[in-house]
């Protein structure tokens, strides 16, 4: 295994603020290249950029469609014993479709801690990052795996890497990846649909029918042109 690894700006990677009012936060940017015999991993990440409190929730209301509310919020809706975010029912995101209930469970298990801590300012705050593999189809690699991934780039940050506002970036510097994307999620039926706010954006965002949107990203190949 070998690894590449660069420091930059966001404007580098063309990142930069392209007059749509979004900003990436502030901070360096790292990119690594993982290269092994049979495949190569990329990385992208905001390692000083460690986001919790006001400052998570004002990343959140500028990629989800309809804002987020604030900190205290999704606190409560995170911390339901029985039935977490962003069920309202008890057990009802099991029979979600289209993917909702597989990315809920990856969220309750990967994330969901870290993300209280950060938004109540009691733990580390939540660094943007993001891993993907190259080849013939770029595939995003999955919260799940993106801990292994930061970890074989040498990636230190001041917070936890989240994969979830990773995302976030690339609908920063590129909203129109997220254009055709329904800003509307059921949640078991017609009855339980809902609007897509910060609090429902890392469920959102994870959908299955988003990765290839996401994978496209102008950001993506600009990275991996620069090894």
């Amino acid at each position: 295994m070998s690894v590449q690894q660069r420091r930059c700006s966001g404007a580098e990677i063309g990142a930069a603020e392209t007059g749509n009012g979004r900003a990436w936060p502030a901070g360096e940017v790292l990119i690594a290249a993982v290269t092994r015999p049979d495949t190569k991993h990329y990385v992208l990440a905001l390692p000083q950029a460690a986001l919790g409190g006001e400052m998570l929730t004002g990343f959140l209301a500028q990629v989800a469609p309809f804002g987020c509310p604030v900190p205290g919020s999704l606190i409560r809706a995170y911390s339901l014993p029985d039935a977490p975010f962003p069920s309202i029912l008890l057990k009802e995101h099991e029979a979600a479709p289209d993917g909702v209930g597989d990315a809920y469970r990856r969220f309750l298990a990967v994330a969901r801690r870290h993300w209280i801590a950060a938004l109540a300012e009691t733990g580390p705050g939540l660094c943007p990052a993001l891993a993907w593999e190259a080849g013939g189809t770029r595939r995003l690699l999955r919260p799940e795996e993106l801990a292994g991934a930061a970890a074989e780039a040498g990636l230190t940050q001041t917070g936890v890497a989240d994969g979830y506002l990773g995302r976030g970036l690339l609908l920063l510097a590129h909203p129109d990846l997220a254009a055709s994307w329904p800003t509307m999620m059921s949640l078991g039926g017609p009855t339980k649909i809902r609007k897509i706010t910060g609090r429902e954006f890392p469920v959102w965002v994870d959908l299955p029918a988003h990765q290839s949107s996401l994978a496209s990203s102008p950001l993506l190949g600009q990275v991996e042109s620069l090894f």
